[in-house]
């Protein structure tokens, strides 16, 4: 009979996962040294957040729950930053950690934390495993994690428990924390109302998933309707497209965008999720949704339909009649999201930066983007034209994301090329990941946007008008540091150099680091 941890590792190599990311500590090396023997890859991480926004990326990729490990303590609490980032861009995690063991819970406090609660606060679903039916435990916490929306479940194993045999039946079950589902409007009223509007605009979300791109991209072949898509839609619709109109949710050139949809009469989302929103305007516009799973709350009250967006899709374009917006306002408002950069200043223009990086990159490149100023202009600004080339957090846009996405996304697609664009205060709280990258020698280039500043809430703190304090620092000299770590590493002092450079490091085949000196005046325009 399989111990606890032989019966994790079996069930989870039965359902294809290949890859776990974690940082051990002694309870669950158990389950560390069984998931090694069912020929599953374990990537050691610096920390544990790195370790689940790994299995963020990597859930969002396969469609199988990416899989993080982490001790009990300290070790749990470092993982509940990328699982609360699954929780809210909607990857399926399974994020198992080590537990407190049975005979000592009740009288021994040393790290002993409630994760069960903890953690099913902020996933869909959280158990501690009792030893009994661990197979059927672990089967059932993927079913929760793949279920729409997809989402994080939490795992807890005691570590008097992993060695032992396990037990059949009993096993205790991952409570839902994904809501009740609903019923949705018939797809036929949803068609009747796009036919009524006079100017529909679509808008593409987080719940179009890749093999929906076929679908949609014939929708909008034959419907003509301009399209937005959100930033974790990005690829999903080709950006170069005619009917392309921007990025809502948030990101620079903002105001333009919500103009754009000031001038429609209904929005029809194909996977819009408001979890991806900054600001309510959603609340506020008539929406018709086809959807994988309710989005509606509070004050928002679409007319869903639920269903698969892949078969609702073809169906629709079926009964709606073409409702093309004007060539000329089309292009203007198309026009308003592509602004010239401002001129230069101490230092190089984000806008440039980016689309040098895009002229530079092929086309299939992955580009995962950290979170700061420099997301709103990536965001914006880079093309993306496939799926899965574009990686961000935006539910809970969580600091450090970007590294250890792009490492995610370089394992699933080795022969892509992978950049992560990141700033110099996330790189700071990342630097560890270089570390694995060196040993995995992954080609991944790291381009680092340098201004000395947290300068989204300098920004932020501008347009209150209280003078910038507590968002100062000076970087450190990322080049030199990336050698360190025996890597190439660049200072970039021009746009030219960061084409040469980029260009050169895309083709090299191993790890590099680009530092860009950029100039933040740019951010107060766009951001």
């Amino acid at each position: 009979m399989p111990t606890n941890a032989e019966a994790i590792a079996a069930t989870l190599a039965e359902a294809g996962i290949q890859t776990a990311f974690g940082l051990p500590g002694g309870e669950i090396t158990v389950l560390l040294d069984a998931c090694r023997k069912q020929g599953i890859r374990f990537f050691l991480t610096g920390h544990e957040a790195s370790a689940a926004f790994m299995a963020d990326v990597t859930g969002q990729i396969t469609g199988r729950p990416g899989v993080c490990l982490a001790t009990l303590g300290p070790g749990a609490v470092n993982l509940s930053l990328g699982v609360a980032n699954a929780f809210l861009d909607r990857s399926p995690v399974l994020a198992i950690t080590a537990q407190l063991s049975t005979a000592l819970e009740d009288h021994f406090p040393h790290q002993r934390l409630p994760l069960d609660r903890f953690f099913g606060a902020i996933a869909k679903g959280s158990t501690i495993l009792n030893g009994r039916g661990t197979e059927d435990a672990v089967r059932s916490a993927i079913a929760l994690a793949t279920s729409e929306p997809q989402g994080p479940v939490h795992l807890g194993l005691p570590s008097n428990l992993a060695g032992v045999a396990a037990e059949p039946g009993g096993a205790r079950a991952a409570g839902s924390n994904a809501g009740r589902p609903a019923r949705g409007a018939p797809l036929e009223e949803v068609g009747a109302a796009v036919s009524a509007a006079k100017r529909p605009l679509l808008m593409v979300g987080l719940g179009a998933r890749p093999h929906d791109a076929p679908a949609l991209r014939s929708f909008v072949d034959r419907t003509r309707l301009p399209f937005v898509v959100t930033p974790k839609a990005k690829g999903i619709l080709p950006e170069d497209a005619p009917g392309f109109l921007g990025v809502v949710s948030g990101m620079a050139a903002d105001n333009a965008v919500l103009e754009t949809l000031d001038e429609a009469d209904l929005l029809l989302g194909v996977g819009f999720d408001p979890v991806e929103c900054d600001k309510d305007w959603y609340a506020k516009r008539p929406v018709a949704s086809l959807s994988r799973a309710s989005t509606a709350e509070g004050a928002y009250r679409p007319l869903e339909a639920i269903g698969d967006i892949a078969e609702m899709v073809p169906a629709l374009a079926a009964q709606v009649r073409a409702a093309p917006w004007p060539d000329d306002l089309v292009a203007a408002r198309r026009a308003r999201v592509r602004p010239e950069p401002a001129p230069a200043g101490h230092g190089l223009s984000p806008i440039a930066c980016v689309r040098a990086m895009r002229k530079v990159a092929p086309r299939d490149t992955v580009l995962a983007c950290d979170v700061g100023s420099h997301k709103y202009f990536a965001g914006q600004f880079w093309e993306s034209y496939e799926p899965h080339t574009f990686f961000m957090s935006n539910g809970l846009s969580a600091m450090g994301y970007g590294i250890p996405a792009a490492i995610a996304a370089k394992l699933q697609f080795p022969a892509r090329p992978v950049i992560a664009l990141i700033g110099d205060g996330g790189f700071l709280m990342m630097l560890h990941n270089l570390t694995l990258l060196a040993q995995h020698r992954l080609p991944i280039v790291i381009v680092c946007f340098v201004d000395d500043s947290l300068s989204l809430i300098r920004v932020g703190q501008k347009r209150r008008g209280i003078a910038p304090h507590g968002v100062d620092f000076a970087a450190p000299d990322f080049a030199a540091i990336a050698g360190g770590f025996g890597m190439s590493g660049t200072r970039v002092t021009s746009v030219d150099q960061l084409t040469r450079t980029l260009e050169e490091a895309i083709h090299a085949d191993r790890p590099a680091v680009l530092s860009v000196g950029i100039d933040a005046h740019e951010y107060d325009l766009y951001c």
